[in-house]
């Protein structure tokens, strides 16, 4: 391991860093956490190998890992995409680098810094390397099964839901009745279930679909969803939650499915061939 250099991880907020902190320990690596101050990231046990850095002080986060002789590099966890719209003091890096731009919308940001990080010899990994215990086969994990419409509204809202991906726009839309009712942006995913559920909470028969783009860079912002994805489409009164196999993190995934069989709320991974495959694999619940 020691012939692939230093790894550090860029870590925002949530699960997904010390998930991977734990995975590359497991694994033989001797992990870095950059942890980035304008998210609510903690290092939970691992101070020794943190490294608080600000998301606007890209020049310092350069020095950085020349400093630490980092080879590679993991992002991972939350940040917020309003913080670009707030009034933050951007280093002159930051700058060159927004510049570089051609808008300031997620995966062109993600792209100008992979891109100074490889010029200095740092390469950008796959997010999935140490997550893959987080990706779901496809099939249906909760024990009702789906009817007609539902089969029709998860297929209808996984297509739009990939086009706004594509889009750069977000990862989710809430669909009923073969209707977008909501669209993920800046928002983020929570506010985009209260949304939607807002508009369908009378007929409790909203759909919540999530995706990569088409062609999905695995090295940023792979859709994740985890117990806390149920609990707002709980307090919202969406129905289905519908996510793409092998390209959606799940947080905990054991512990989310049984949250989501226990208040009766329905989850399904979605194959490449669409719901003709969903459909076909109905005869049981699938297991992890």
């Amino acid at each position: 391991m020691a012939s692939k250099g230093r790894l550090a991880i860029i870590a925002g907020g949530g699960e997904l860093p010390h998930i991977g902190m734990l995975e590359a320990l497991a694994s033989g690596e001797d992990p870095l956490f950059l942890g980035l101050i304008e998210s609510d990231f903690s290092p939970r046990g691992h101070e020794s190998r943190t490294i608080p850095v600000h998301i606007t002080q890209v020049g310092k986060i350069l020095k950085t890992i020349q400093k630490e002789k980092i080879t590679r590099i993991l992002m991972l966890g939350k940040v917020r995409k309003d913080l670009l719209f707030q009034k933050l003091k951007f280093d002159l890096k930051a700058l060159s680098i927004l510049a570089k731009t051609i808008n300031r919308n997620d995966y062109p940001i993600f792209l100008a810094i992979a891109d100074e990080f490889e010029a200095m010899g740092v390469k950008v990994i796959s997010q999935k390397i140490y997550l893959q215990s987080l990706l779901l086969k496809e099939g249906r994990y909760t024990p009702k099964k789906f009817s007609t419409q539902e089969l029709k509204d998860i297929e209808f809202g996984m297509f739009y839901a990939e086009k706004m991906a594509d889009l750069d726009i977000g990862q989710m839309v809430v669909v009923s009745d073969e209707s977008v009712i909501a669209v993920e942006a800046v928002e983020g995913t929570d506010e985009t279930i209260r949304r939607g559920g807002q508009y369908t909470k009378k007929k409790g028969d909203a759909v919540v679909c999530k995706s990569p783009k088409a062609k999905q860079d695995e090295r940023f912002d792979l859709p994740t969803i985890g117990i806390h994805t149920f609990q707002v489409m709980l307090e919202s009164g969406c129905k289905t939650l519908c996510i793409r196999e092998g390209e959606t993190l799940v947080v905990n995934p054991k512990e989310t499915i049984e949250f989501a069989t226990k208040h009766k709320l329905n989850f399904c991974v979605l194959g490449k061939n669409g719901s003709k495959v969903l459909n076909g694999s109905q005869k049981k619940v699938t297991s992890i």
